[in-house]
């Protein structure tokens, strides 16, 4: 595609892009079509704007990435806040990252590590009271978070049809493949299903020699505590038993020969968003079936309310006691992979010109379908 002009100002740019981590920056920044700030940050931002941002295009969209100060839904809204204070033209926000998956999504599809989840709304399920004896979630107009608007539920339908996700699927796999072959990514290849290991909800990530830790060796229930060095360990020093594994479909139907997570799937449904990280097998699956939820991550809620937001991040543990960080890395390419193919199916109005506009409106028509 021919070089787009650069924006004349901030209010140009209708795509924010949020990452908290600097691997999922790292793997947006990569995704960029063109850069337009590579001379500096021409474009500056309000008065009393905190964040830091890259800018550039993605296709034929103005885009401007926002690199978060910290984790959380905290953060996250302070961080929104700024962007719309400089950048008032947004239309979308885009948080893009990683997250932990629920093994076995609301549709019966399994989740697989490297897959990519895009939200169809967000919960924000530590919101609530604290009992004594449990916690209930407020789930009250007020209080709970909107839909999206209907442009946005409008494309996600699209996308979820059948030829709109082979599409999204097929660009994403397209676009993944193009990261893995950069030099800064060598060190981010998939992990392999080997590593793809899903344990039983309710076994724990602990000492299983009971004659090493005293305090892993009472450890029975949920509620029982595991020792601080169990869970700095992985589960091959701390003898997890392979045997309480869940057997898991890991190939495609017989159109396809490939791993089924090689490939990477993209999931649609309900994320939970909190200030938590989820290190629980029992309680993931509790709320998962409570609120009808594929993923957990803890930024979105805190943008939501700022922009028109979509959710995109790519599942690189079980949120289980046994998660580790082995596929971090993978799994930030698969979701910045499907945010750029995301992008490419997103529309951006245009306005019809009058009878001098003509030829003007044919070159960014002619742009568009380039991109």
């Amino acid at each position: 595609m021919a070089n787009q002009s650069r924006p004349s100002n901030r209010n140009d740019f209708e795509i924010a892009i949020i990452c908290v981590l600097k691997s999922e920056a790292d793997a947006v920044e990569a995704s960029f079509d063109e850069f337009w700030d590579e001379d500096g940050s021409v474009y500056g931002k309000a008065p009393g704007d905190p964040n830091a941002y890259a800018t550039g295009r993605i296709g034929h969209h103005n885009v401007v990435l926002a690199f978060m100060p910290g984790m959380g839904k905290g953060a996250a809204a302070h961080v929104a806040s700024s962007v719309r204070s400089s950048f008032e033209g947004i239309i979308l926000a885009l948080v893009v990252g990683i997250c932990g998956g629920v093994p076995l999504g609301i549709d019966g599809q399994d989740i697989m590590l490297g897959d990519v989840v895009i939200s169809t709304g967000i919960v924000q399920y530590d919101f609530g009271r604290r009992l004594p004896e449990r916690f209930i979630r407020k789930d009250t107009l007020e209080s709970n978070l909107g839909r999206p608007n209907p442009e946005i539920r409008a494309l996600l339908s699209k996308m979820e049809g059948h030829r709109g996700n082979r599409r999204l699927q097929g660009n994403t796999w397209g676009y993944l493949k193009t990261l893995l072959d950069m030099e800064q990514f060598k060190r981010a290849q998939y992990p392999g299903p080997s590593e793809d290991r899903l344990f039983e909800a309710a076994y724990r990530h602990k000492h299983h020699d009971i004659s090493y830790c005293a305090t892993c060796a009472k450890c029975e229930k949920k509620e029982d505590l595991t020792c601080q060095q169990a869970r700095e360990s992985g589960c091959a020093e701390l003898q997890c038993d392979e045997s309480r594994t869940v057997h898991r479909q890991l190939e495609h139907g017989e159109q396809s020969a490939a791993p089924r997570c090689a490939t990477p799937a993209v999931h649609f449904g309900t994320i939970a968003s909190g200030d938590t990280v989820m290190k629980s097998g029992e309680d993931r699956d509790d709320i998962a079936r409570q609120e009808m939820v594929i993923a957990f991550e803890m930024e979105g809620a805190g943008v939501w309310d700022a922009f028109p937001c979509i959710v995109i991040k790519g599942v690189c543990d079980y949120a289980d006691s046994h998660k580790n960080k082995k596929w971090q890395a993978y799994a930030a390419l698969s979701a910045a992979a499907c945010m750029k193919a995301f992008l490419k199916e997103w529309t951006t109005a245009v306005k019809l010109p009058t009878a001098g506009e003509s030829g003007k409106y044919s070159s960014l028509l002619t742009r568009a379908q380039k991109s």
